[in-house]
């Protein structure tokens, strides 16, 4: 009987680091993909974003995009970079709309992670006064 439980728990041991490797997924890998906005708590209002909602792109070389909806398109006129550091994603990009943005230096803009599943995002947005919670939901990949 204890030979047995003894192997069990040897056996145990030597699995664990598989399981756990197999089910470990860092923030970053959480995070890549493209992303939806379905919900925008601004004060004591929520909206719900149910037509055109605006696209993240994190990409795993740590390029971001995002894309503004309107009709039915998406016109993808910011990119820049991303990294993470202490709970948040800070991106750095530039506004290709802007009719200066040779001249321009990049803009700053954080994302505080509140909560982080695999298909879901919630975040306080920080540009620069400007402050908001956003809600993400992860797009099927194809």
């Amino acid at each position: 009987m204890i030979k047995k439980t003894a192997i069990y728990i040897v056996l145990l041991l030597f699995t664990l680091p598989l399981v756990a490797q197999e089910t470990h997924v860092s923030a970053k890998e959480k995070i890549e993909g493209r992303w939806h906005e379905y919900k925008r708590i601004q004060g004591d209002s929520t909206t719900f974003i149910i037509e055109n909602p605006d696209t993240y792109i994190f990409k795993e070389n740590m390029v971001f995009h995002k894309g503004e909806a309107t009709d039915g398109m998406i016109l993808f006129n910011i990119a820049g970079k991303y990294k993470l550091e202490d709970g948040a994603i800070i991106i750095y990009y530039q506004d290709y709309l802007d009719k200066n943005v040779k001249k321009q230096s990049p803009k700053k803009l954080v994302f505080k992670l509140l909560s982080l599943s695999k298909d879901e995002m919630h975040v306080l947005v920080q540009d620069y006064n400007y402050e908001y919670e956003m809600m993400l939901k992860k797009a099927l990949s194809h």
